[in-house]
């Protein structure tokens, strides 16, 4: 087993993760002006579409409080709303607003520019191989997580 965090797969997956995740703020803020979280919000309710704060919290992997937070600041921006469930008056539904929907296109480009640095020097073939691996590594730790 070795010691040298440089070859160690867990050190390297979440360094990686923080940098992709700080370079992703940088652009996003300065570009569209929101945060990843911000961003991965909406992203999330585009593919999912709209569902209640508890749901959108375990996604987020953050606390529903935490959520509750950022759905307010967001609800405030104009970027979401919530609205009564009509199946169960006791939670509320998270959707999307038109202005969030216009500018998913720019988070999902900001995405792209961040994938493109951090791919730099991979061939294409490297790159669809490399995401096919993570892909890979996912689905073994998402079985155990499961169990």
């Amino acid at each position: 087993m070795t010691t040298d965090l440089e070859k160690r797969f867990g050190f390297l997956v979440i360094e990686v993760g923080r940098l992709y995740g700080k370079r992703y703020d940088e652009l996003a803020k300065s570009s569209i002006e929101l945060t990843r979280a911000q961003c991965r919000m909406i992203a999330y309710l585009a593919h999912y579409g709209d569902m209640n704060q508890a749901s959108l919290a375990e996604l987020l992997e953050v606390a529903p409080i935490s959520a509750g937070r950022l759905l307010e600041r967001m609800e405030e921006g104009g970027w979401v709303e919530r609205t009564p469930n009509p199946n169960d008056r006791r939670e509320l539904m998270v959707s999307l607003t038109p202005k969030a929907e216009a500018v998913l296109t720019g988070a999902r480009r900001v995405g792209d520019e961040v994938q493109s640095e951090a791919l730099a020097g991979f061939t294409p073939e490297e790159a669809e191989q490399f995401s096919s691996m993570l892909q890979r590594v996912r689905k073994n730790l998402g079985v155990l997580v499961e169990r």
